[in-house]
Protein backbone atom coordinates (compact mmCIF):
# COMPACT_ATOMS: atom_id res chain seq x y z
CA UNK A 1 0.00 0.00 0.00
CA UNK A 2 1.57 3.21 -1.28
CA UNK A 3 1.27 6.90 -2.32
CA UNK A 4 3.69 9.82 -4.09
CA UNK A 5 4.03 12.75 -1.81
CA UNK A 6 6.07 15.71 -3.06
CA UNK A 7 9.16 16.32 -1.33
CA UNK A 8 12.19 18.77 -1.22
CA UNK A 9 15.98 17.90 -1.69
CA UNK A 10 18.00 19.24 1.35
CA UNK A 11 20.52 19.85 -1.04
CA UNK A 12 19.63 21.56 -4.08
CA UNK A 13 16.17 22.62 -2.78
CA UNK A 14 14.44 21.18 -6.00
CA UNK A 15 10.67 19.47 -5.51
CA UNK A 16 10.35 16.14 -6.41
CA UNK A 17 7.89 12.96 -6.57
CA UNK A 18 8.48 10.19 -4.15
CA UNK A 19 7.04 6.68 -3.00
CA UNK A 20 6.35 5.85 -0.17
CA UNK A 21 4.82 2.84 1.94
CA UNK A 22 2.77 3.74 5.18
CA UNK A 23 1.40 -0.10 5.78
CA UNK A 24 3.55 -2.64 5.85
CA UNK A 25 2.19 -6.40 6.00
CA UNK A 26 5.04 -8.56 6.64
CA UNK A 27 2.85 -11.17 5.89
CA UNK A 28 1.94 -10.23 2.10
CA UNK A 29 4.68 -8.07 1.50
CA UNK A 30 8.00 -9.42 3.40
CA UNK A 31 10.17 -7.62 0.62
CA UNK A 32 8.99 -4.28 2.54
CA UNK A 33 9.99 -5.73 5.82
CA UNK A 34 13.21 -6.75 4.73
CA UNK A 35 13.53 -3.60 3.16
CA UNK A 36 12.07 -1.86 6.75
CA UNK A 37 15.08 -3.74 8.56
CA UNK A 38 17.41 -2.84 6.12
CA UNK A 39 16.89 1.14 6.96
CA UNK A 40 15.76 1.11 2.69
CA UNK A 41 12.15 1.52 3.10
CA UNK A 42 11.21 5.15 2.38
CA UNK A 43 14.42 6.30 1.30
CA UNK A 44 14.37 9.09 -1.49
CA UNK A 45 16.66 9.91 -4.05
CA UNK A 46 16.73 13.17 -6.01
CA UNK A 47 17.15 13.08 -9.25
CA UNK A 48 18.26 16.50 -9.49
CA UNK A 49 21.54 16.30 -7.65
CA UNK A 50 21.59 12.64 -5.99
CA UNK A 51 20.87 12.92 -2.42
CA UNK A 52 19.36 10.11 -0.42
CA UNK A 53 17.78 9.91 2.78
CA UNK A 54 14.47 8.12 4.57
CA UNK A 55 11.38 10.08 4.71
CA UNK A 56 10.26 11.00 8.23
CA UNK A 57 6.88 9.70 7.31
CA UNK A 58 4.70 7.42 9.65
CA UNK A 59 4.82 3.52 9.24
CA UNK A 60 1.71 1.26 10.35
CA UNK A 61 3.50 -2.46 10.64
CA UNK A 62 1.79 -5.51 11.32
CA UNK A 63 1.91 -9.63 11.17
CA UNK A 64 -1.41 -11.38 10.97
CA UNK A 65 0.73 -14.34 11.35
CA UNK A 66 1.75 -12.96 15.07
CA UNK A 67 -1.22 -10.55 15.37
CA UNK A 68 1.40 -8.13 16.54
CA UNK A 69 0.99 -4.16 15.56
CA UNK A 70 3.24 -1.17 15.62
CA UNK A 71 3.17 1.95 14.33
CA UNK A 72 6.07 5.00 14.01
CA UNK A 73 5.19 8.42 14.16
CA UNK A 74 8.31 10.65 14.83
CA UNK A 75 7.64 13.11 18.03
CA UNK A 76 8.28 15.36 15.15
CA UNK A 77 4.78 14.72 13.15
CA UNK A 78 1.85 16.54 14.22
CA UNK A 79 1.38 19.70 16.51
CA UNK A 80 -1.07 18.12 19.58
CA UNK A 81 -1.40 14.65 21.00
CA UNK A 82 -5.18 14.82 18.79
CA UNK A 83 -3.43 15.61 15.76
CA UNK A 84 -1.25 12.60 16.18
CA UNK A 85 -3.95 10.41 17.38
CA UNK A 86 -6.12 11.61 14.11
CA UNK A 87 -2.86 9.89 12.07
CA UNK A 88 -2.71 7.19 13.75
CA UNK A 89 -6.90 6.69 13.51
CA UNK A 90 -6.60 7.27 9.81
CA UNK A 91 -3.79 4.78 9.18
CA UNK A 92 -5.41 1.74 11.25
CA UNK A 93 -9.20 2.71 9.13
CA UNK A 94 -7.65 2.64 5.89
CA UNK A 95 -6.13 -0.54 7.07
CA UNK A 96 -8.61 -2.30 8.56
CA UNK A 97 -10.93 -1.04 5.16
CA UNK A 98 -8.34 -3.16 2.86
CA UNK A 99 -8.95 -6.29 4.73
CA UNK A 100 -11.53 -8.94 4.57
CA UNK A 101 -13.68 -9.25 7.35
CA UNK A 102 -12.00 -12.35 8.87
CA UNK A 103 -8.76 -10.46 9.09
CA UNK A 104 -10.43 -7.18 10.86
CA UNK A 105 -9.33 -8.08 14.55
CA UNK A 106 -9.24 -6.09 18.02
CA UNK A 107 -5.15 -6.32 18.12
CA UNK A 108 -5.20 -3.88 14.62
CA UNK A 109 -7.38 -0.96 16.93
CA UNK A 110 -4.81 -0.60 19.02
CA UNK A 111 -1.01 -0.31 17.84
CA UNK A 112 1.87 0.28 20.23
CA UNK A 113 3.16 3.77 19.03
CA UNK A 114 7.36 4.65 18.95
CA UNK A 115 8.56 8.12 18.56
CA UNK A 116 11.99 7.11 17.38
CA UNK A 117 12.68 5.16 14.48
CA UNK A 118 15.45 3.12 16.54
CA UNK A 119 13.00 1.84 19.27
CA UNK A 120 10.26 0.81 16.36
CA UNK A 121 12.84 -1.47 14.36
CA UNK A 122 14.01 -3.04 18.04
CA UNK A 123 10.62 -3.97 19.08
CA UNK A 124 9.93 -5.58 15.27
CA UNK A 125 12.57 -7.74 15.60
CA UNK A 126 12.90 -8.69 18.72
CA UNK A 127 8.80 -9.21 17.87
CA UNK A 128 9.60 -11.17 14.70
CA UNK A 129 12.64 -12.98 16.65
CA UNK A 130 14.90 -11.97 13.94
CA UNK A 131 18.52 -13.11 14.93
CA UNK A 132 20.81 -10.32 16.37
CA UNK A 133 24.09 -11.50 14.10
CA UNK A 134 21.84 -11.65 10.98
CA UNK A 135 20.74 -8.05 11.32
CA UNK A 136 24.52 -6.93 12.11
CA UNK A 137 25.67 -9.04 9.18
CA UNK A 138 23.29 -7.59 6.34
CA UNK A 139 24.36 -4.26 8.20
CA UNK A 140 28.03 -4.63 7.36
CA UNK A 141 27.06 -5.94 3.91
CA UNK A 142 24.61 -2.71 2.96
CA UNK A 143 27.23 -0.57 4.59
CA UNK A 144 29.72 -1.95 1.69
CA UNK A 145 26.94 -1.11 -1.23
CA UNK A 146 26.77 2.10 0.01
CA UNK A 147 30.25 2.59 0.44
CA UNK A 148 31.06 1.38 -3.45
CA UNK A 149 27.60 3.52 -4.44
CA UNK A 150 29.21 6.41 -2.68
CA UNK A 151 33.13 6.19 -4.18
CA UNK A 152 34.18 6.49 -7.35
CA UNK A 153 34.97 3.56 -8.81
CA UNK A 154 38.79 3.81 -9.52
CA UNK A 155 38.51 3.26 -5.00
CA UNK A 156 36.33 0.02 -5.72
CA UNK A 157 39.35 -2.38 -6.03
CA UNK A 158 40.66 -0.86 -2.47
CA UNK A 159 37.16 -1.31 -0.73
CA UNK A 160 36.53 -4.43 -1.97
CA UNK A 161 39.97 -5.69 -0.45
CA UNK A 162 39.70 -4.14 2.67
CA UNK A 163 35.62 -5.96 2.77
CA UNK A 164 36.38 -9.36 1.01
CA UNK A 165 35.48 -11.50 4.34
CA UNK A 166 31.96 -10.26 4.03
CA UNK A 167 31.55 -10.86 0.06
CA UNK A 168 29.49 -13.85 0.29
CA UNK A 169 25.83 -15.02 -1.42
CA UNK A 170 24.56 -12.40 2.18
CA UNK A 171 26.41 -9.60 0.31
CA UNK A 172 24.66 -10.20 -3.32
CA UNK A 173 21.20 -11.06 -2.09
CA UNK A 174 21.51 -7.47 0.02
CA UNK A 175 22.69 -5.92 -4.00
CA UNK A 176 20.15 -7.96 -5.21
CA UNK A 177 17.78 -5.96 -2.76
CA UNK A 178 19.34 -2.62 -4.10
CA UNK A 179 18.86 -3.92 -7.62
CA UNK A 180 15.30 -4.36 -7.13
CA UNK A 181 14.13 -1.24 -5.04
CA UNK A 182 15.87 0.97 -7.75
CA UNK A 183 14.22 -1.24 -10.87
CA UNK A 184 10.83 -0.41 -8.68
CA UNK A 185 11.02 2.95 -8.33
CA UNK A 186 12.57 3.11 -12.23
CA UNK A 187 15.66 4.74 -11.42
CA UNK A 188 17.51 4.07 -14.45
CA UNK A 189 20.77 5.61 -13.10
CA UNK A 190 21.04 3.75 -10.06
CA UNK A 191 20.55 0.31 -11.97
CA UNK A 192 23.32 0.80 -14.32
CA UNK A 193 25.68 1.59 -11.42
CA UNK A 194 24.64 -1.09 -9.31
CA UNK A 195 24.98 -3.47 -12.26
CA UNK A 196 27.99 -2.41 -12.71
CA UNK A 197 28.94 -2.96 -8.73
CA UNK A 198 27.93 -6.08 -9.93
CA UNK A 199 30.28 -6.88 -12.54
CA UNK A 200 33.18 -5.58 -10.72
CA UNK A 201 33.00 -7.65 -7.72
CA UNK A 202 32.09 -10.64 -9.92
CA UNK A 203 35.46 -10.09 -11.58
CA UNK A 204 37.25 -8.92 -8.49
CA UNK A 205 35.95 -12.80 -6.94
CA UNK A 206 37.15 -14.34 -9.83
CA UNK A 207 40.89 -12.62 -10.00
CA UNK A 208 40.98 -13.19 -5.94
CA UNK A 209 39.92 -17.36 -7.20
CA UNK A 210 42.92 -17.35 -9.83
CA UNK A 211 45.53 -15.76 -7.40
CA UNK A 212 44.28 -18.76 -4.78
CA UNK A 213 44.17 -21.17 -7.30
CA UNK A 214 48.47 -20.21 -8.19
CA UNK A 215 49.33 -20.44 -4.78
CA UNK A 216 48.10 -23.45 -3.68
CA UNK A 217 48.63 -25.33 -7.09
CA UNK A 218 52.37 -23.99 -5.95
CA UNK A 219 52.20 -24.98 -2.35
CA UNK A 220 50.98 -28.98 -3.57
CA UNK A 221 54.12 -29.13 -6.00
CA UNK A 222 56.42 -28.80 -3.37
CA UNK A 223 54.84 -31.45 -1.15
CA UNK A 224 55.22 -35.19 -1.84
CA UNK A 225 53.94 -38.47 -0.61
CA UNK A 226 51.55 -38.63 2.04
CA UNK A 227 52.02 -35.07 3.01
CA UNK A 228 50.25 -34.43 -0.36
CA UNK A 229 47.57 -37.32 0.34
CA UNK A 230 46.65 -35.34 3.51
CA UNK A 231 46.60 -31.42 1.59
CA UNK A 232 44.32 -33.44 -0.97
CA UNK A 233 41.85 -34.88 1.46
CA UNK A 234 41.86 -31.61 3.23
CA UNK A 235 41.18 -29.20 0.41
CA UNK A 236 39.02 -32.04 -1.76
CA UNK A 237 35.45 -29.74 -2.02
CA UNK A 238 38.01 -27.01 -4.10
CA UNK A 239 39.84 -29.81 -6.37
CA UNK A 240 36.65 -28.95 -8.96
CA UNK A 241 36.35 -28.74 -12.88
CA UNK A 242 37.51 -24.90 -12.21
CA UNK A 243 40.55 -26.39 -10.57
CA UNK A 244 41.70 -28.69 -12.87
CA UNK A 245 40.33 -25.63 -15.82
CA UNK A 246 43.01 -23.56 -14.42
CA UNK A 247 45.55 -25.96 -14.25
CA UNK A 248 45.28 -27.20 -17.70
CA UNK A 249 45.47 -23.51 -18.76
CA UNK A 250 48.92 -23.07 -16.52
CA UNK A 251 50.19 -26.09 -18.32
CA UNK A 252 49.39 -24.95 -21.79
CA UNK A 253 50.79 -21.33 -20.62
CA UNK A 254 54.03 -22.65 -20.03
CA UNK A 255 54.82 -25.16 -22.91
CA UNK A 256 53.67 -21.59 -25.23
CA UNK A 257 56.26 -19.69 -23.11
CA UNK A 258 58.94 -22.93 -23.73
CA UNK A 259 58.78 -23.80 -19.93
CA UNK A 260 58.75 -27.37 -20.65
CA UNK A 261 60.41 -28.41 -17.34
CA UNK A 262 57.10 -26.59 -15.80
CA UNK A 263 54.54 -27.79 -17.70
CA UNK A 264 55.96 -31.53 -16.86
CA UNK A 265 55.72 -30.88 -13.50
CA UNK A 266 52.05 -29.24 -13.49
CA UNK A 267 51.15 -32.67 -16.04
CA UNK A 268 52.92 -34.79 -13.47
CA UNK A 269 51.04 -33.08 -10.44
CA UNK A 270 47.77 -33.40 -11.93
CA UNK A 271 47.92 -37.03 -12.37
CA UNK A 272 49.11 -37.28 -9.27
CA UNK A 273 46.03 -35.37 -7.85
CA UNK A 274 43.46 -37.04 -9.98
CA UNK A 275 44.82 -40.42 -8.80
CA UNK A 276 44.54 -39.31 -5.21
CA UNK A 277 41.14 -37.54 -5.43
CA UNK A 278 40.10 -40.88 -7.28
CA UNK A 279 41.00 -43.53 -4.37
CA UNK A 280 39.80 -40.94 -1.30
CA UNK A 281 36.75 -40.73 -3.45
CA UNK A 282 35.77 -44.58 -3.42
CA UNK A 283 37.11 -44.91 0.33
CA UNK A 284 34.42 -42.12 1.42
CA UNK A 285 31.84 -44.24 -0.97
CA UNK A 286 32.95 -47.00 0.52
CA UNK A 287 32.55 -45.34 4.14
CA UNK A 288 29.22 -43.65 3.73
CA UNK A 289 27.73 -46.93 2.60
CA UNK A 290 29.02 -48.94 5.60
CA UNK A 291 27.67 -46.06 7.77
CA UNK A 292 24.60 -46.14 5.65
CA UNK A 293 24.00 -50.27 6.70
CA UNK A 294 24.85 -49.51 9.94
CA UNK A 295 22.37 -46.96 10.07
CA UNK A 296 19.42 -49.78 8.56
CA UNK A 297 20.32 -52.64 11.02
CA UNK A 298 20.54 -50.36 13.92
CA UNK A 299 16.81 -48.82 12.97
CA UNK A 300 14.89 -52.23 12.11
CA UNK A 301 16.71 -53.83 15.42
CA UNK A 302 14.62 -54.26 18.61
CA UNK A 303 16.36 -52.20 21.13
CA UNK A 304 18.55 -49.88 18.65
CA UNK A 305 20.75 -48.58 21.76
CA UNK A 306 21.97 -51.98 22.42
CA UNK A 307 22.77 -52.90 18.71
CA UNK A 308 24.51 -49.55 18.39
CA UNK A 309 26.87 -50.36 21.49
CA UNK A 310 27.46 -54.12 19.90
CA UNK A 311 28.18 -52.85 16.84
CA UNK A 312 30.39 -49.62 18.60
CA UNK A 313 33.79 -50.51 16.74
CA UNK A 314 31.79 -49.51 13.41
CA UNK A 315 30.62 -46.18 14.70
CA UNK A 316 33.04 -43.28 13.26
CA UNK A 317 32.67 -39.80 12.45
CA UNK A 318 30.94 -40.56 8.99
CA UNK A 319 27.82 -42.53 10.78
CA UNK A 320 27.64 -39.08 13.26
CA UNK A 321 27.45 -36.79 9.85
CA UNK A 322 24.99 -39.69 8.52
CA UNK A 323 22.70 -39.63 11.94
CA UNK A 324 23.27 -35.40 11.68
CA UNK A 325 21.75 -35.26 8.00
CA UNK A 326 18.69 -37.84 8.92
CA UNK A 327 18.06 -35.21 11.62
CA UNK A 328 18.07 -32.67 9.54
CA UNK A 329 16.12 -34.44 7.11
CA UNK A 330 12.99 -35.59 10.33
CA UNK A 331 13.10 -32.25 11.59
CA UNK A 332 12.34 -30.63 8.18
CA UNK A 333 8.96 -32.96 7.51
CA UNK A 334 7.88 -32.43 11.15
CA UNK A 335 8.30 -35.89 12.12
CA UNK A 336 8.99 -35.48 15.90
CA UNK A 337 8.90 -39.06 16.68
CA UNK A 338 12.07 -39.75 14.40
CA UNK A 339 13.77 -36.89 15.35
CA UNK A 340 13.35 -38.06 19.01
CA UNK A 341 14.08 -41.45 18.04
CA UNK A 342 17.72 -40.24 15.68
CA UNK A 343 18.62 -37.52 18.70
CA UNK A 344 19.22 -40.70 21.18
CA UNK A 345 20.67 -42.31 18.79
CA UNK A 346 23.21 -39.68 18.30
CA UNK A 347 24.03 -39.23 21.73
CA UNK A 348 25.25 -42.52 22.34
CA UNK A 349 27.01 -42.34 18.93
CA UNK A 350 28.55 -39.38 20.29
CA UNK A 351 29.65 -40.95 23.39
CA UNK A 352 31.16 -44.14 21.61
CA UNK A 353 33.52 -42.48 19.38
CA UNK A 354 34.61 -40.08 22.58
CA UNK A 355 35.48 -43.62 24.27
CA UNK A 356 37.48 -44.36 21.40
CA UNK A 357 38.94 -41.23 21.11
CA UNK A 358 43.33 -41.38 22.87
CA UNK A 359 43.05 -39.91 26.36
CA UNK A 360 43.86 -36.08 25.71
CA UNK A 361 41.57 -36.40 23.15
CA UNK A 362 38.86 -37.41 25.52
CA UNK A 363 40.27 -34.68 28.13
CA UNK A 364 39.70 -32.30 25.73
CA UNK A 365 35.94 -33.41 24.41
CA UNK A 366 35.32 -33.38 28.61
CA UNK A 367 36.68 -29.91 28.87
CA UNK A 368 34.70 -28.49 26.23
CA UNK A 369 31.55 -29.72 28.01
CA UNK A 370 32.67 -28.28 31.24
CA UNK A 371 32.26 -24.31 32.90
CA UNK A 372 34.87 -22.21 33.16
CA UNK A 373 36.54 -21.49 35.01
CA UNK A 374 36.06 -23.92 38.85
CA UNK A 375 34.66 -26.95 36.51
CA UNK A 376 37.83 -26.91 33.87
CA UNK A 377 39.76 -26.64 36.78
CA UNK A 378 39.14 -29.70 38.81
CA UNK A 379 39.14 -31.76 35.63
CA UNK A 380 42.75 -30.07 34.58
CA UNK A 381 43.75 -31.36 38.25
CA UNK A 382 42.66 -34.81 38.18
CA UNK A 383 44.03 -35.08 34.75
CA UNK A 384 47.58 -33.47 35.80
CA UNK A 385 49.43 -36.16 34.06
CA UNK A 386 48.00 -35.57 30.66
CA UNK A 387 48.57 -31.56 31.05
CA UNK A 388 51.79 -31.36 28.85
CA UNK A 389 53.00 -29.36 25.76
CA UNK A 390 51.34 -32.22 23.72
CA UNK A 391 48.08 -31.15 25.49
CA UNK A 392 48.56 -27.11 24.51
CA UNK A 393 49.46 -27.89 21.02
CA UNK A 394 46.18 -30.10 20.63
CA UNK A 395 44.12 -27.61 21.94
CA UNK A 396 45.84 -25.09 19.87
CA UNK A 397 45.13 -26.58 16.53
CA UNK A 398 41.72 -27.14 17.85
CA UNK A 399 41.23 -23.29 18.45
CA UNK A 400 42.21 -22.23 15.15
CA UNK A 401 39.82 -24.87 13.39
CA UNK A 402 36.69 -23.47 15.37
CA UNK A 403 37.65 -20.42 14.48
CA UNK A 404 37.89 -21.38 10.84
CA UNK A 405 34.91 -22.79 11.49
CA UNK A 406 32.99 -19.99 12.65
CA UNK A 407 32.30 -21.10 16.58
CA UNK A 408 33.90 -18.32 17.92
CA UNK A 409 32.27 -18.89 21.65
CA UNK A 410 33.57 -22.67 21.57
CA UNK A 411 36.81 -20.95 20.49
CA UNK A 412 36.93 -18.45 23.20
CA UNK A 413 35.99 -21.23 25.66
CA UNK A 414 38.63 -23.59 24.39
CA UNK A 415 41.38 -20.52 24.88
CA UNK A 416 40.48 -19.73 27.90
CA UNK A 417 40.94 -23.31 29.23
CA UNK A 418 44.53 -23.45 27.52
CA UNK A 419 45.46 -20.67 29.53
CA UNK A 420 44.04 -22.03 32.75
CA UNK A 421 46.46 -25.53 31.53
CA UNK A 422 49.42 -23.71 30.64
CA UNK A 423 49.25 -21.93 34.08
CA UNK A 424 49.23 -25.84 35.74
CA UNK A 425 52.09 -26.19 33.97
CA UNK A 426 54.12 -23.22 35.35
CA UNK A 427 53.13 -23.81 38.91
CA UNK A 428 54.20 -27.44 38.44
CA UNK A 429 57.35 -26.16 37.55
CA UNK A 430 58.31 -24.06 40.54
Amino acid sequence: MSKNILVTCPRCKQRFPAEVHEIVDASRNPELRELLIRGRLNVAVCPHCGAAGTLNVPIYYYNPEKEIAFVYLSAQVGTSDLERQKIIGNLTNQLINSLPQEERKAYLLQPKVFITYRSFLEEIIKAEEIPYEEIVAQEMRIGLVEALLASPEEEWERILGSNVQIIDPMFFQVLSGFMAEAHRRKEEELIGRLENIRNKVEEFLNRRMEEARGALISELLELKGEELETAVARIRPILDYDFYRDLARRIDQREAEGKTEEAQKLRELRDQLLDITARQDAEVRATLTKARDLLRDVWESEDRLKTLEERAEDVNMAFLELLAASMEWARDQGDVETFQSLASLAEKAVEIVRSKAPPQVRLVNELMDASYPDETKRILEDNASLVNAELLSLMDELTADLEREGYTEAARHLSMVRRQAEGMMHSAAF
